[in-house]
């Protein structure tokens, strides 16, 4: 290689520009790693916030209920005489329903982000004890009315309240305020799409 071809200008030049766009290659590289990487950061801090919340309740029912119970003791289909138990119980509560935001997926796409979770369940169902009334009460010595008589009852009638709740819609109730609230907290982070999926 002679002096003249190692100073020629158009050399360098081409070196200069070769440089330019190593470094712009380099530049661009970065930007996709740290795009990348918010977008990860971002997925993480939202899911981080959101399952903090465990059980997220939407949708609250409150409602009163009758029980009656009489029972006698029976020999075949005889009723033997004296052995009748009975009471009528009044009673409030309440059903709540909501999703469990432990698990989720989030999706993040520049503006956009996408959330799939779990439908909705029943997560609470509480009797008010403090309103809680018995009327009628009888009880005999070959069959005696006993408090574990009137936990069952509540019992068998608290799954029944449920299940013709959810006939209902009620879950569908709370899905539909789940998508609601979760779209305006993302929306006020900034995300200008928010799609909400369950699964």
């Amino acid at each position: 290689m002679n002096l003249k071809s190692a100073f020629n200008p158009l050399n360098r030049k081409n070196k200069l520009i070769f440089l330019i766009l190593i470094i712009g290659v380099i530049m661009i590289y970065s930007i996709i790693i740290k795009f990348n990487n918010d977008k990860v950061t971002t997925s993480t801090v939202i899911s981080q916030r959101l399952s903090k919340i465990s059980e997220l309740s939407t949708l609250r029912y409150n409602y009163s209920n009758i029980i009656s119970l009489k029972d006698n003791k029976k020999l075949k289909d005889y009723s033997i005489p004296f052995t009748e138990k009975s009471f009528l119980i009044k009673y409030t509560g309440y059903i709540k329903a909501g999703v469990d935001l432990k698990d989720l997926d989030i999706l993040v796409t520049n503006e956009s982000i996408t959330i799939t979770l779990k439908k909705a369940k029943i997560l609470d169902h509480v009797i008010n004890s403090k309103d809680l009334f018995i009327y009628d009460e009888k009880s005999s010595m070959f069959n005696k009315l006993s408090m574990q008589d009137m936990i069952n009852e509540i019992s068998n009638e608290k799954v029944k309240v449920e299940a013709d709740l959810v006939k209902t819609g009620f879950l569908d109730g709370a899905n539909a305020n789940t998508k609601l609230l979760l779209q305006g907290i993302l929306s006020d982070m900034g995300f200008k799409n928010v799609t909400i999926i369950f699964k």
